[in-house]
């Protein structure tokens, strides 16, 4: 306690005290050093300290270096960064500077004649080849010359009005394995699944058996073949997709879809097999009437004070090199050296990684600040905040969210222009209390709109418009393998995986504390517009 009490003081005592070099310069290389430099280059700074500060950086990404850009006074930097910012192409005399402003969806919309003209200036010959290929007739015959990078690239690096009006063309079965050579044959598949305007390349997509196509794209294909009911094609896809994963959520995944076509219980019963909770495992335990027991929800604990503070990220990042470099018939050992009550994540988590991620933690460790909420609501903010940080209150995302529940700082910004007892810097976001009082406010904020866990999560990851828009798509409809196909084929990526992630951690919450819940009944709901959203009720 006296820790933490220290710890507030001087937070408290550093309220609206700028970072300093010599703040940056005595921190370690991290992801949290490079936060601290984001937060002084947001101060007014000179361009001598931006650019030590610059030197600072463990990992420059675009967003540091343009941040950087406009504190420096280096004019090759201020340069750079305005030959990344040109959209009109033609007016570049100078070749480096139009490599580095060069993009498909700036020469799309080019004549002919100007095209070839910024291919003189060009060195690269992807550039030169792209250019070149946007200025074919939209045949295959035309494209036939070209590699599986450049075609691929024509179709995925390109508007989709562009895609609709000119590139939905037939397409041959050798020339669509032709495509298969190259990694954005994924990219293109998901494209094409998720746009029923390309009717002639969804045609085409039945060419491709799959062999030489990653896990996803065999499940995304075997999707597709669903929609167009042809279930012996889809079953073969979803077959290489259980060959080929590499995460057991995958796997399962895989079974699960085989279930939902042949109605055949043997693969609910490959599902009991897997040692991963996920949304399929838990489908499949209820529907056959199966306890899942692979979890913990408490841990064993100790009042001593613990030598590390878990709310200082830069700690966190030790505590974490620490668990990644210790053996795996030591983590256990390890674990029972943070029995301290404010580290039972740490123990949790190091005990989930010595089980090899077969027993899973469901631990509590925040309800004195979850008091003012229902249980329903509870499980809920545990299940994000599982997902989002492992419960460690330090948690930094390479995105710079915040803490427990992963807050934004744009996001902090505006709800603190609203609070009566607004956190004065980001760092004190890293408090518990502070993380999950700005985060139930937005949680409630998102489910005045919102009522499904599952959507709750997409708007919490994604954004409020974002789900909005996909559920007025015509998607969750009463067509069949509903509400399922709408969650399998979102084209946000981290979006979907993540909600499936949250509704399965809210399942095993509502359980342990106690409430009872039925993932079947949560996946019925999903196609009644009235029960989940007010978008479409």
């Amino acid at each position: 306690m006296f820790q933490y009490i220290a710890l507030l003081c001087t937070i408290l005592a550093c309220v609206n005290a700028e970072i300093t070099l010599q703040d940056i310069t005595s921190k370690p290389a991290s992801r949290t050093k490079d936060f601290m430099i984001w937060q002084y280059f947001k101060q007014d700074i000179t361009p001598a300290q931006a650019d030590k500060a610059f030197y600072e950086i463990n990992n420059v990404d675009n967003k540091l270096f343009r941040m950087y850009a406009e504190k420096c006074d280096r004019e090759e930097i201020k340069y750079t960064v305005s030959c990344m910012n040109e959209k009109n192409l033609l007016s570049i005399v100078d070749e480096d500077c139009l490599e580095l402003a060069m993009s498909p969806y700036k020469t799309v919309h080019l004549t002919n004649e100007q095209r070839k003209k910024l291919s003189k200036s060009l060195k690269s010959k992807h550039f030169q080849e792209l250019l070149s290929i946007q200025s074919e007739p939209y045949t295959q015959k035309a494209y036939e010359k070209y590699d599986a990078n450049t075609i691929l690239s024509l179709f995925v690096q390109t508007t989709a009005s562009h895609r609709r009006n000119h590139l939905n063309i037939d397409l041959d079965k050798k020339f669509m394995q032709k495509l298969t050579s190259n990694w954005k044959i994924g990219s293109f598949i998901e494209l094409v699944v998720n746009d029923d305007t390309l009717d002639k390349l969804q045609n085409a997509l039945s060419y491709l058996d799959g062999k030489e196509l990653s896990a996803q794209s065999n499940f995304i294909l075997a999707l597709h073949h669903l929609q167009h009911s042809n279930k012996t094609r889809a079953m073969e896809h979803l077959e290489l997709t259980r060959l080929k994963s590499t995460y057991r959520i995958d796997v399962d995944k895989s079974y699960f879809w085989m279930y939902k076509i042949s109605n055949n219980k043997d693969y609910l019963n490959e599902l009991l097999l897997s040692m991963d909770i996920n949304i399929y495992t838990l489908y499949a335990h209820e529907v056959l009437d199966k306890d899942v027991d692979n979890y913990f929800s408490s841990v064993e604990t100790v009042v001593e004070r613990a030598e590390k503070n878990l709310q200082d990220p830069f700690q966190w990042n030790e505590i974490l090199k620490e668990i990644r470099e210790t053996p795996k018939k030591k983590l256990f050992d390890l674990a029972s050296s943070y029995k301290n009550d404010t580290m039972k994540p740490v123990q949790a988590f190091i005990i989930e990684k010595a089980y090899n991620y077969k027993i899973h933690s469901y631990i509590m460790p925040y309800n004195k600040y979850l008091k003012d909420i229902s249980i329903d609501a509870k499980a809920l903010v545990y299940a994000i905040m599982k997902q989002e940080s492992h419960l460690i209150p330090s948690a930094l995302s390479r995105s710079y969210a915040l803490g427990l529940m992963q807050l934004m700082p744009f996001l902090v910004d505006a709800m603190s222009k609203k609070e009566k007892n607004a956190v004065q810097s980001y760092e004190e976001m890293f408090i518990p209390q502070n993380n999950l009082n700005y985060a139930k406010k937005h949680l409630e904020w998102i489910q005045k709109s919102l009522y499904h866990p599952l959507f709750i999560a997409y708007a919490y990851n994604g954004g409020m418009g974002f789900t909005r828009r996909y559920l007025e798509s015509e998607k969750f409809t009463d067509a069949p393998y509903e509400p399922f196909l709408s969650m399998e084929l979102m084209k946000n990526s981290e979006s979907r995986e993540y909600g499936k992630k949250v509704l399965a951690n809210y399942v095993m919450y509502k359980k342990i504390l106690g409430e009872e819940v039925s993932i079947v009944h949560l996946f019925d709901i999903l196609t009644q517009p009235k029960k989940t959203d007010r978008f479409r009720g």
